[in-house]
């Protein structure tokens, strides 16, 4: 497989084995890959990837086709259409991921939406929702709401039944 992978700062695209999946993982081929902040600070040696990640491909979010299951993987079957969060290893053209941090792509979604969707939206429920326990009525603050979590925020306030007030830079 063809990867993004980090050299002394610089991105090159290089040969890689193809992974194979181990107990209860999905091979994903990868259709659509977001671009986060800390893939740019992995890029300058700023942000290691997790133990058990590549630690040279960046990417933290993807989308794709299972091509392939590990032993024990039960909720998905090949050819479903998946993205997760991913401790690393997105940008390339195949890619493991535990089935339990996989979702089913929503119809209508395309590669690049579904790509980018995972890494924004859980952050930002997991920050409205899970650490500040908003409620409907209640009134959301979100600041920096032009960035992906921003957006996200906004988004998931307003389908809650918030009211939300946003900020952005200019």
């Amino acid at each position: 497989m063809r990867a993004a992978t980090i050299h002394d700062g610089k991105l090159l695209v290089e040969e890689r084995p193809d992974p194979e999946p181990s107990r209860g993982e999905l091979l994903v081929r990868v259709r659509g890959a977001g671009l986060n902040g800390a893939d740019m600070l992995q890029a300058k040696g700023h942000y290691p990837a997790p133990p058990g990640s590549p630690p040279d491909i960046p990417g933290l979010e993807l989308a794709g086709e299972v091509v392939a299951l590990g032993p024990d993987s039960e909720r998905f079957a090949v050819g479903d259409r998946v993205m997760a969060v991913v401790g690393g290893g997105a940008q390339a053209e195949l890619a493991l991921v535990h089935e339990r941090a996989a979702m089913p792509v929503p119809d209508g979604i395309d590669w690049p939406q579904a790509g980018g969707l995972p890494e924004v939206f859980t952050t930002a429920h997991d920050a409205i929702f899970t650490q500040a326990e908003l409620r409907p009525g209640e009134h959301l603050l979100v600041h920096g709401a032009a960035g992906g979590v921003g957006t996200a925020a906004v988004q998931l306030g307003r389908a809650a039944g918030a009211r939300v007030t946003a900020t952005v830079r200019n």
